[in-house]
């Protein structure tokens, strides 16, 4: 005996308008607050800067943000997204290990000199989140944390398979290179020069290339 059944086809949701608007007015709310705040840092920033900037009644930006602090978060999430990404296709760049390293302490302090007005909601976030003070980030946070120290891990054991890296543990040097490139963003933030990041470049690559990478082997003569 035949048993026929209908088949549903399966189709992707389309984005109502409404969505779309509420997208695309989250983007120009956070560009116009990320932009704000290389300009005038963090304390000295408010939600009517930030209104007038995006070019939203007040009333407005607190229906997608009911507070500074909430879209600072915002922000935060997404820059961080954004900094994972690039992360990503240097990673997959066809170079030895201590050329993508190279590459990755200037993304790393780039980023840092364009959001110097950013880093220190990173670390105020990061202290409510190793003080166990839960907030609306905390979860993308340590996703955000974990899936960095996870690529950086895969770097430094990149380079200890290649023999261009000292045999350590992966995780440390993740740690350590973090480590190193928040203690600029801290001198960054009692500077008024700008030009930390400048001064700081060569002399993280000359710590990390002058401890951390061996010198490529000789090609064998057969």
């Amino acid at each position: 005996m035949s048993h026929f059944f209908d088949q549903k086809v399966m189709t992707k949701p389309q984005t109502s308008k409404k969505e779309l608007v509420t997208a695309f007015r989250t983007r120009e709310i956070l560009a116009a607050a990320r932009s704000l705040l290389a300009q005038r840092g963090l304390e000295a920033l408010t939600m009517d800067d930030i209104a007038q900037a995006a070019r939203v009644a007040k009333g407005t930006l607190y229906l997608y943000f009911p507070s500074k602090d909430e879209l600072i978060q915002a922000l935060l999430s997404e820059v961080g997204e954004a900094l994972i990404r690039e992360v990503e296709i240097i990673m997959a760049l066809p170079q030895e290990a201590p050329e993508k390293l190279r590459e990755l302490v200037k993304l790393f302090l780039r980023h840092l000199e364009q959001d110097r007005g950013l880093f220190p909601a990173y670390l105020r976030e990061l202290v409510r989140f190793r003080s166990g003070r839960v907030t609306s980030l905390t979860p993308k946070l340590k996703e955000l944390e974990e899936r960095m120290i996870g690529l950086l891990s895969r770097l430094f054991a990149e380079g200890m398979a290649e023999g261009r890296f000292i045999e350590a543990d992966p995780r440390l040097l993740a740690y350590l290179l973090k480590g190193l490139i928040r203690g600029v963003g801290h001198l960054q933030m009692t500077e008024a020069s700008g030009k930390v990041v400048g001064m700081a470049l060569p002399v993280v690559l000359q710590l990390l290339f002058s401890g951390l990478v061996l010198p490529p082997n000789p090609p064998k003569v057969r």
